[in-house]
């Protein structure tokens, strides 16, 4: 899995609702194998057409005048999509991220089509590879990016800013892909079965 180029990515969304929810912005780094490649990083801010919620604004910290400034979507899933071309995508539940892509893409005639991995059902896999301890279901259920950063003693400064969590989720990878390979899980169609969406 040395040669994968991996791209990790995360998003900032409208809400959480998937049926009316918008892409407000995406970061995305990238990775030759276990290794964090800082000069390939891609960020853009979103103008989805539609307003953005206040509570939302407490959580993103993307103002409405930041949103208003921003790309159109065609334009900046262009970019990601130019950015993403060719690699594995890696995102702390991913679905969520994977999900809005596709959607977002999708109205303005583009593809995802790249393969993704989710970094929470790896780390569960992981955990029920390990020897049973008393806290091995709260192991298994709290699998938030802050936990999870914890656990991997990873420092974490700005939660929820797409390029900074894409940056933590780069550094849970390396440690994840290291477990792996302990575990002797070298191939990417191994990976593929333990942490598809």
């Amino acid at each position: 899995m040395s040669s994968i180029r991996f791209v990790i990515l995360d998003t900032e969304l409208t809400s959480l609702n998937a049926r009316t929810n918008r892409l407000l912005s995406v970061g995305a780094i990238a990775m030759k194998g276990s290794r964090i490649v800082l000069g390939e990083q891609f960020y853009a801010v979103v103008n989805p057409g539609v307003s953005v919620p206040e509570q939302g604004v407490l959580i993103h910290k993307l103002r409405p005048t930041d949103v208003q400034n921003g790309q159109s979507p065609t334009d900046a899933l262009r970019d990601l999509g130019q950015f993403i071309e060719g690699s594995v995508l890696v995102g702390h539940f991913a679905e969520v991220d994977i999900k809005i892509l596709r959607k977002e893409m999708a109205q303005t005639g583009q593809q995802l089509t790249n393969p993704a991995i989710c970094t929470a059902r790896v780390h569960r896999w992981i955990v029920q590879k390990q020897r049973y301890t008393e806290d091995q279901f709260d192991r298994l259920e709290n699998v938030s990016l802050a936990t999870l950063a914890k656990i991997y003693n990873l420092d974490v400064h700005e939660a929820h800013h797409a390029l900074d969590d894409a940056f933590v989720t780069a550094r849970l990878w390396q440690k994840l892909l290291h477990v792996l390979e302990t575990q002797n899980i070298t191939s990417f169609g191994q990976l593929l079965k333990i942490g598809a969406i």
